[in-house]
């Protein structure tokens, strides 16, 4: 099966003289460009990207400089796309801007290629993604609004945004060319909800995802932290209860997702060779299975097997399967992209 078409560019394959020249020419596509940093110093760039259908994400980072996109230059290529590029180091601002309008880490600044832009940027490393006009234009509330604006990192349609299209990036190289197309419009309704600081019924579906799959991920990085509650989660993702639990029906309620979760983090531990030094009771006392026998039930019924066996087929050196995991995992996955 084709995988998404996949282009990388990086001036450090070039001798120092000519890897400004080759950004310059490189970006040239959508953008004059002056460095800010003494040419005889080189000039560090690069850029990791798929294209999905007419939809284009991918990673740049650059040295600091000063883009432009005039008005003969708008005539001359007839681009008309939007890049919504969300900073992860360093800031972009407009050159005629005050200081406090420039991006902060986490923040999206908006490009619109139909509107000149004078911008300019410190060293920075930026996720961005390409949509021609006519696909987003007609989900937004004022389209021709955009140019060079700021939307705060702090923002939560924002931040579900940012972590889609950070999950999204990362997993291109996994996905087939037609799954990496039926993310699109999934994706592009959860950029108008963020756009336009509201959720329309069109762009519901997307943004519950979204935020599920974020929960899932702040749930999986602190799985061991005993404190972890539908209270503490609701408040960090600035949503009730009742949606929270809304969210984790399908799953049993949220305290079935974490135990399972939880028993998939321990099948890991006990499953691997390097962590035999782990007694069982540490393992699963860690996260949060106090109870020796009440932790082997519920181990048992997830994985077919004991935590002694699955240690002993770890000191074997033979792998032990963990059925329930598969189907989760890969849900979640793909529910990040829809």
């Amino acid at each position: 099966m084709s995988k998404p078409p996949h282009s990388h560019f990086d001036t450090s394959a070039l001798a120092r003289e000519h890897q400004f020249a080759a950004w310059r020419d490189a970006i040239n596509v959508l953008f004059d460009t002056r460095s800010a940093v003494p040419r005889a110093e080189g000039f560090r760039a690069s850029v990791d990207a798929y294209l999905c259908g007419e939809t284009g994400v991918g990673m740049l980072s650059a040295q600091a400089q000063h883009y432009d996109r005039s008005r003969s230059k708008l005539g001359r290529d007839g681009v008309d796309v939007y890049v919504l590029q969300y900073y992860l180091e360093g800031s972009c601002g407009q050159r005629d801007g005050d200081s406090g309008s420039a991006t902060r880490p986490g923040d999206l600044f908006i490009v619109d290629a139909a509107q000149p832009l004078a911008t300019s940027t410190t060293e920075s490393r930026f996720l961005s993604l390409a949509v021609p006009r006519r696909l987003l234009a007609p989900l937004l509330r004022a389209p021709d609004e955009l140019s060079m604006r700021v939307l705060r990192g702090d923002a939560p349609m924002v931040g579900l945004l940012r972590d889609h299209l950070c999950s999204l990036y990362q997993s291109m190289g996994k996905l087939t060319d037609a799954e990496a197309q039926a993310v699109i419009p999934g994706t592009l309704q959860l950029a108008a909800a963020a756009i336009n600081c509201q959720v329309t019924e069109a762009s519901a579906p997307a943004v519950r995802e979204s935020l599920f799959a974020s929960i899932c991920r702040h749930m999986q990085h602190n799985l061991s932290d005993l404190t972890l509650s539908p209270e503490g989660v609701a408040v960090q993702f600035g949503i009730s209860r009742a949606t929270l639990y809304r969210l984790f029906e399908r799953e049993g309620g949220f305290f079935n997702y974490l135990r399972m979760q939880r028993l998939r983090q321990c099948h890991a531990i006990l499953a691997d060779r390097s962590q035999t030094h782990r007694s069982v009771a540490e393992i699963a006392q860690t996260y949060g299975f106090s109870d020796a026998s009440n932790f082997a039930r519920a181990y048992r019924r997830a994985t077919s097997m004991s935590p002694r066996e699955t240690r002993m087929l770890a000191v074997e050196g033979r792998a032990a399967a963990m059925p329930f995991v598969q189907h989760k995992d890969w849900r979640t996955w793909v529910m990040q992209m829809r």
